[in-house]
C-alpha cells in the first residue's frame, strides 16, 4: 500500500506498529495470560499493521517481528527447554517453497504451457466463452505444479501477445480483455488449491496443523479433498465472468493466427522432455507417498536436485536463485516463528476462550461460520501467511471442543490465504491488473458468485470429503 508513498507516510505506519507493541506492553495481564503471551498478541497485531500498510517489504516486517519474539520472552534465542525462534523459522515448509520455485522455473522454460493453450483452443472451436474456459483450464492445470504468481504472469503474457493484440483490444474498453485478465488470475489461484504443490500456503497450513495437533495430510488425501472443490469453483468463476462482462466475439482471423503460431512451434525438444520427466517422477512419488510414507517436502527437494544433475542440466544456479521469491520465503518463516511462540505461550487458546469460545457455537454453526468468515477476513488481511497464523491455531482448538476435524480448518484457512476472488489488490491479481483492462469494482463484481460458491462448498462438501479419506 505505502511502499511507493512518501517517507513520512511510511514512517508513520512504522510508528503505529511500534505504538501497538508499546500499548500491549503496558496493558494489565490477567491470571490466564502471561506477559509473554500478551506480547505475542501485540506482535501479531503490529505485524498486521505493517503487512497491511507495507511501509517496508513484507520480509523485513517479518524479520522485525522475529526480533521481538525473544526480546519479549516469547521464544528464546538459544536452545533450552523448548523451541527457539530460529528453530520455529526453519521448517519443512521453507524447503518445500525453495524446491517449488525451482520446479516452476524449469517448467516455464518449456513449450508446454503454449501447447496446452493450443490444444484447449482447438476444443473451444473459436467460441469466445470456450476460449475463455480454455485459458482458465490451462492456467489452472499448470498452476497445479507452478507457483500461482509466475503462472499468472505467463498466461497473461500469452493472452496479451496473441488474442488481445490480434483483436486490438483496448485497455479500459474491451470486454474481452477485461474478462481474460480477470479469468487468468482466478484460474491461477484456483488451480493452486487442488494439490499441496500448487501453493506454499497449502504446505504452510499442513505443517502448522502437524505441529499443533500431530495430524498429517498426505499429498493424495489433499488432492482427493480439494480437487473436486477446485473444479466446481473454476466453473463458477468462468460462469460469473461470462455473465458479468459478456466478452465480445473473437474473430476467425485471430483464431487462425493463434493456431498458426502454436503449430509453428517446434516439437518438444530435449529440455522439454527432461523437465517433463523430472516433474513426472516428482508427481509419481507424491502420489505414492500415501503408501510409502515418504515426506512431500523431501520428494520436492529430490525433484529440485534432479534438475541440476549432469545429463539433465535444465537449470543453472543463477536461474534458480532468480526464481526464488525471497520476500515470500522469509515472510512465511517469520510468521511460523510467531505462530509457534503464540502456541508455546498459550496466547491462541486464551484469545479463543475470551472471544469465540464464550459464544458456545455447536459443530454445524461453527463450520458454516468459519466457511463464511475466513474468506471475508482475507479481504482485509493482504498477506496469506498472516491469515493462517491468526486463524488456524485458535480454530483448531475450538474445533476439538466441538468434535470437528482440524483438517477442515486447515483447508479453509489455506485456500482463503492463497485465493481472494474479490480483492483486486491481491498479489496474484496485481500481475494482470498492470495491463489496465479492469478496475477493482470489475474484479469485485466478478468474484461475488465464485466466493459464495466457495463458501457453500466448504460449508457442505468439505467435511464429508475429509471423512471419506479417513481424516
Amino acid at each position: 500500500m505505502l511502499k511507493n508513498s512518501s517517507v513520512r507516510a511510511r514512517a508513520l505506519c512504522c510508528i503505529a506498529a511500534v505504538l501497538v507493541v508499546v500499548v500491549f506492553a503496558f496493558l494489565p495481564s490477567d491470571g490466564e495470560l502471561s506477559f509473554s503471551a500478551k506480547m505475542s498478541l501485540g506482535l501479531l497485531l503490529a505485524g498486521v499493521v505493517l503487512w497491511v500498510g507495507e511501509p517496508v517489504p513484507f520480509a523485513i516486517s517479518g524479520l522485525a517481528i522475529m526480533i521481538g519474539i525473544p526480546v519479549f520472552g516469547i521464544l528464546p534465542w538459544q536452545p533450552g527447554d523448548g523451541p527457539t525462534v530460529w528453530v520455529e523459522f526453519i521448517s519443512s515448509v521453507i524447503f518445500f517453497i525453495l524446491a517449488s520455485f525451482g520446479l516452476s522455473a524449469a517448467l516455464l522454460k518449456t513449450k508446454v504451457p503454449m501447447k496446452i493453450v493450443y490444444a484447449l483452443l482447438k476444443l473451444s472451436k473459436g467460441r469466445t466463452e470456450g476460449v475463455l474456459l480454455a485459458f482458465m483450464a490451462s492456467t489452472a492445470c499448470v498452476s497445479l505444479f507452478v507457483s500461482d504468481i509466475p503462472c499468472c504472469a505467463l498466461f497473461a503474457g500469452i493472452a496479451m501477445s496473441t488474442i488481445l493484440t490480434f483483436e486490438e483490444a483496448e485497455p479500459g474498453t474491451s470486454k474481452l480483455g477485461r474478462a481474460l485478465m480477470i479469468a487468468i488470475p482466478y484460474a491461477a489461484a484456483i488451480g493452486g488449491q487442488a494439490f499441496p504443490s500448487g501453493s506454499s500456503m497449502n504446505i504452510m497450513a499442513i505443517g502448522l496443523l502437524e505441529s499443533l495437533t500431530g495430524v498429517h495430510i498426505s499429498f493424495l488425501q489433499w488432492a482427493a479433498i480439494c480437487a473436486p472443490i477446485a473444479v466446481i469453483l473454476l466453473g463458477a468463476a468462468w460462469l460469473s465472468i461470462c455473465l458479468v462482462h459478456k466478452p465480445e466475439a473473437i474473430s476467425q482471423k485471430t483464431i487462425d493466427r493463434v493456431a498458426e503460431i502454436a503449430t509453428s512451434e517446434e516439437r518438444l525438444d530435449s529440455l522439454d522432455r527432461k523437465v517433463l520427466f523430472v516433474i513426472g517422477i516428482t508427481f509419481a512419488l507424491w502420489i505414492s507417498s500415501n503408501w510409502t510414507g515418504w515426506d512431500a517436502t523431501g520428494i520436492a527437494v529430490f525433484g529440485l536436485v534432479l534438475l541440476f544433475l549432469p545429463g539433465i542440466d535444465v537449470l543453472d544456479i543463477d536461474e534458480y536463485v532468480a526464481s526464488v521469491s525471497w520476500n515470500m520465503l522469509i515472510l512465511v518463516g517469520s510468521v511460523q516463528a510467531l505462530a509457534g511462540g503464540m502456541k508455546e505461550q498459550g496466547a491462541a487458546s486464551w484469545l479463543l476462550g475470551s472471544t469465540v469460545g464464550k459464544i458456545g457455537l455447536g459443530a454445524a454453526p461453527l463450520v458454516c461460520a468459519s466457511s463464511v468468515m475466513i474468506p471475508l477476513m482475507r479481504l482485509f488481511i493482504p498477506v496469506g501467511p498472516a491469515l493462517i497464523a491468526i486463524a488456524l491455531p485458535p480454530l483448531c482448538l475450538l474445533g476439538a471442543e466441538a468434535g470437528i476435524s482440524p483438517v477442515f480448518f486447515t483447508i479453509v484457512c489455506a485456500i482463503s490465504a492463497s485465493t481472494s476472488l474479490m480483492n483486486g489488490l491481491d498479489s496474484i491479481s496485481m500481475i494482470a491488473y498492470r495491463y489496465d483492462y479492469w478496475n477493482l469494482v470489475d474484479y469485485l463484481k466478478s468474484g461475488l458468485l465464485p466466493t459464495a460458491v466457495l463458501m457453500a462448498c466448504h460449508a457442505f462438501m468439505l467435511l464429508p470429503l475429509i471423512h471419506a479419506v479417513g481424516l
